[in-house]
């Protein structure tokens, strides 16, 4: 006998139609949970026929922020714009004072000066001395102390230092009936016990310092200041106060 089977098939035709949605019926009571079934058999792939494509549906939520991404590559240089120049801008504000630079270095030596033709110090007189008594210092002539006559009323009033050795110009000799200079002596036999000196001529000397570029003399003290050189010291002396003459007071050594 020949074999034979009976074979089924579901067919599933073209998708009809969607009816009228009927109306809602009355909710009815919670039935009773029954007992969970078996697990059936994992029945087979079916295949299906692709349904037609829905309508676009709402925008959805917007997402977290992404990773920042790597730079991109630097651009070419534009082309320069054409562009009228504008105006100058205002002055601005003065910057902030810069750090003090380097030392620069040393610069090369200069040329050396060549020497001046003349020569630079300070002269005064000595009185009392016919030499310079500061080492160092130059005696540039030896002299008497002069000046007017105690009883005359004119003739100058400052004290000469004349050299021993003077050059005449033009001249006549005798009284020339002007004015008149004399020798100069002490009067004074109180100061110098050991010597007396009442009725000698005064000597002076006039001296150069060239290291030296100010002098001055210093009454009533034979000490100078700080920093100062003694280039002597002595007596402050000066005519009689009974004499009409008007000397200047000296420094007698």
């Amino acid at each position: 006998a020949e074999q034979s089977a009976a074979c089924a098939s579901v067919l599933h035709g073209l998708p009809g139609r969607d009816g009228i949605s009927g109306r809602d019926g009355m909710q009815g009571n919670p039935g009773i949970p029954g007992i969970p079934g078996t697990a059936g058999i994992k029945g087979d792939v079916g295949i299906g026929i692709k349904g037609n494509t829905g309508s676009q549906g709402f925008p959805g939520k917007m997402g977290p922020a992404g990773t920042k991404g790597d730079h991109g590559d630097k651009g070419a240089i534009g082309v320069p714009g054409i562009g009228v120049k504008g105006n100058p801008g205002s002055l601005g504000f003065p910057g902030a004072k810069g750090d003090r630079g380097d030392k620069g270095a040393k610069g090369a030596p200069g040329i050396a000066a060549r020497a001046g033709p003349g020569i630079s110090g300070v002269t005064y007189v000595q009185w009392g001395r016919k030499q310079c008594s500061l080492s160092g210092v130059q005696t540039l002539y030896s002299g008497v102390a002069a000046g007017a006559h105690y009883s005359h009323t004119g003739g100058g009033a400052n004290t000469q230092c004349l050299p021993l050795d003077p050059v005449w110009g033009n001249y006549n000799n005798g009284n020339q009936g002007s004015s008149h200079i004399y020798g100069s002596e002490y009067e004074e036999s109180r100061l110098f016990i050991n010597k007396r000196l009442t009725q000698y001529k005064v000597p002076c000397a006039l001296c150069f310092a060239p290291s030296k570029n100010t002098q001055f003399m210093l009454p009533a003290k034979n000490i100078c200041p700080s920093g100062w050189s003694r280039a002597y010291y002595g007596y402050l002396m000066a005519e009689h106060h009974g004499h009409h003459g008007r000397n200047m007071y000296v420094c007698v050594d």
